[in-house]
């Protein structure tokens, strides 16, 4: 069965006894639901939301859990088999010169789960984004059995983890734009840029260091922030042609980018976090864009320009579409007889047209006449 383990150069997980409970206190953290130091007000100034029960859970499916922790000079071990502790904390002598931190491995049950082998591509995926997220801190991975390690450390944050994934890439701009803004009431940060070539487009948004794969309210509040702040750029320079109006789809098709949020208390549309529901985020996001945007617009009117027409075309490719299916609408008529099918082709080369008189039977005498001829026509494609 695969294992793995952790390792941290932190303070160490806290080994003195609960005054209440009277356990240690990594005890209560492995063992108890809802038992994380992120529910007090002093701990964190940010955390994953209020859920509390990640280490405790990955516990209680785990075959055998063992901790080591190194903290004020002593060493300490413990150890769990499927969330029962069966080896108590223990003072294993002092700790190796003055280093300090918490080390856990774990081996899952393999009864719990379909497959106990460990994935790496999305464990590599989740250490990158940790690094990325926290300019300046190194994490590394070590896989033992294929004998490599990997190594991530970004100083440049958002921009150059983004710089890094489009690679050679058209981007427009280039640097990405990017900014970020920390508050009372959180912090945000992002890096973005156009593709031209239609290439496939990074789109990754995080909050408080946790990945959102399906977005939610702050990667609405990054696209709301946006489209506002280029329409009254647009308006500025008269870039748009007469009856032309930027929908959001045409400023956020070929955009990549990367969002990173941090907030107090945050609110996810489930217990895998996969997407934010907090209704704050999307004001506070998309204002700090919006701001800083309309500035960069106005202070780069080349790169503005540029941006301004990748929109424009896809707006216009939009209304052309539209005005197609309307057309198809209106020209369509009752069904053709069998021999006949609608013209599906815009080539005048390729279709035929055909006139179809329909008249009326004689006017039997002594008898009102019903109707009179009616002449038709209809577009069809050549057998």
């Amino acid at each position: 069965v695969d294992s793995i383990s952790v390792r941290d150069d932190g303070r160490g997980m806290p080994v003195d006894r609960h005054p209440e409970l009277d356990v240690p206190g990594v005890a209560l953290i492995l063992t108890r639901l809802h038992a994380g130091g992120k529910f007090g007000t002093g701990t964190y100034r940010f955390s994953g939301g209020l859920h509390g029960v990640g280490v405790s859970v990955v516990n209680a499916l785990s075959q055998r859990l063992e901790v080591e922790i190194l903290r004020e000079g002593r060493r300490w071990t413990l150890a769990c088999e499927h969330g029962e502790i069966v080896e108590p904390l223990a003072d294993a002598g002092p700790a190796p010169g003055r280093r300090t931190g918490t080390y856990v491995r774990f081996w899952p049950a393999a009864s719990y789960f379909d497959s106990p082998r460990i994935a790496p591509a999305r464990l590599r995926h989740a250490l990158k984004a940790k690094a990325v997220l926290c300019p300046g801190l190194t994490v590394t991975l070590t896989e033992e059995r294929e004998q490599r390690v990997e190594q991530w450390c970004y100083q440049g944050g958002l921009p150059a983890y983004l710089a890094e994934r489009l690679g050679e890439v058209e981007a427009v701009p280039v640097p990405a734009f990017a900014g970020s803004e920390r508050g009372e009431a959180g912090a945000v940060e992002y890096a973005l840029c156009w593709l031209p070539g239609g290439d496939e487009p990074v789109a990754e948004s995080y909050v408080n260091l946790i990945p959102t794969p399906l977005g939610g309210t702050h990667v609405n509040g990054l696209r709301t922030g946006l489209v506002e702040a280029l329409r009254e750029f647009c308006e500025v320079r008269g870039l748009l042609p007469r009856n032309l109006r930027l929908a959001p789809e045409d400023v956020f098709d070929r955009l990549a980018y990367v969002l990173a949020v941090q907030l107090h208390e945050p609110q996810f549309a489930g217990q895998t976090k996969e997407r934010l529901a907090s209704r704050e985020a999307a004001a506070q996001v998309a204002g700090q864009v919006k701001d800083a945007f309309a500035l960069y617009l106005l202070q780069h009117t080349a790169e503005g320009e540029a941006i301004a027409a990748l929109a424009i075309e896809r707006a216009q490719s939009r209304q052309r579409a539209a005005r197609k299916v309307a057309r198809k609408r209106v020209t369509a008529g009752p069904a053709l007889p069998g021999k006949l099918a609608d013209c599906v082709t815009t080539d005048p080369r390729r279709a035929e047209l055909f006139l179809v008189e329909e008249t009326r039977p004689a006017a039997v005498p002594g008898r009102r006449a019903t109707g009179s001829s009616r002449r038709s026509c209809r577009c069809g494609a050549r057998s």
